[in-house]
C-alpha cells in the first residue's frame, strides 16, 4: 500500500489523511484501521456537482454526489480516482473536512466551487478558512481532449492557462490548474498542488491503462 501525503495537510494537527494506492483496489477497512479511524465513507460518484453530508450515522448509505462532507471526528471522506483530480478540503477551526471529485465533466460543473458554498452556507464558514490540498491526478502532460470538449471550456470560461491547442483539433486540458484557480478565485489562499502525474507516474490511470486500471482513494479525517 503506497501512501502520500500533503506537506500543507500536514502540518494540522489532529488531521488524517491520504491519497492512497493499494493495488487490487482500496480496501477501506485497513486503510481506515493503519491510519486510526473508524471508517471511511464514500459515494457512489457520477461526474456531477451534489455534495454529501455524512455527519449522521443514518446517512451512511452510498449516496450519488462527488463531494462529500463530514464534521464526525474519527471518520474520514474519500472519494476514488484513476486520473480525475482529488481535493481534499479542511476547515481545521471547525473540524469539517471535505473529498471532492473533479473529473473533467465535474469541473466544468464547477464542483469544487459548489461544494465549498453548499459547506459554507451550512455551518456558516468561510471559503477562506479553508485549506486546500489537489492530489495525483492526470497532468496537462497526457490529459488529450478533442474539440468537442475543449470548446465546452472555451465557450463557458474563455481561454486561459489551462487549455493548449495542439493542433489538428487536439488540445492539452489542465483540469488541477483549473480547480486551483477555482479553490483562489473562491477564497481559498491555502492550497497545496502536488503536481504528481497519474499517467507519467506509477499510478492508476485510466487514461494509460483502460478500464482495468487500479482506483486510488483520496481521503480525510479528523482524529477520534
Amino acid at each position: 500500500m503506497r501512501v502520500l501525503r500533503s506537506a500543507l495537510l500536514e502540518k494540522y494537527s489532529g488531521l488524517i489523511h491520504g491519497f492512497v494506492h493499494d493495488p487490487g483496489g482500496p480496501d477501506l477497512s485497513k486503510i481506515s484501521s493503519v491510519h486510526g479511524l473508524e471508517g471511511i465513507l464514500t459515494v457512489n460518484q457520477i461526474h456531477g456537482n451534489s455534495v454529501f453530508f455524512a455527519d449522521c450515522a443514518a446517512e451512511e448509505e452510498l449516496a450519488e454526489a462527488d463531494s462529500i462532507v463530514t464534521r464526525r471526528r474519527g471518520v474520514g471522506v474519500g472519494i476514488v480516482t484513476a486520473d480525475c483530480v482529488p481535493v481534499l478540503l479542511c476547515f481545521p477551526d471547525s473540524g469539517c473536512v471535505c473529498a471532492v471529485h473533479a473529473g473533467w465533466r465535474g469541473t466544468f460543473l464547477r464542483v469544487v466551487k459548489s461544494c465549498l458554498a453548499a459547506v459554507c452556507e451550512k455551518y456558516s464558514l468561510r471559503a477562506q478558512d479553508a485549506v486546500a490540498a489537489i492530489g495525483p491526478a492526470i497532468g496537462r502532460c497526457c490529459y488529450e481532449v478533442r474539440d468537442d470538449v475543449a470548446s465546452q471550456f472555451v465557450s463557458r470560461f474563455g481561454r486561459g492557462d489551462w487549455i493548449f491547442e495542439k493542433g489538428d483539433g487536439k488540445f492539452l486540458l489542465d483540469l488541477v490548474e483549473f480547480n486551483r484557480m477555482e479553490l483562489c478565485d473562491a477564497g481559498v489562499s491555502e492550497i497545496e498542488t502536488m503536481d504528481m502525474c497519474t499517467c507519467c507516474r506509477d499510478l492508476p490511470s485510466y487514461r494509460r491503462d483502460g478500464s482495468g486500471t487500479d482506483k486510488m482513494i483520496s481521503f480525510v479525517g479528523i482524529s477520534p
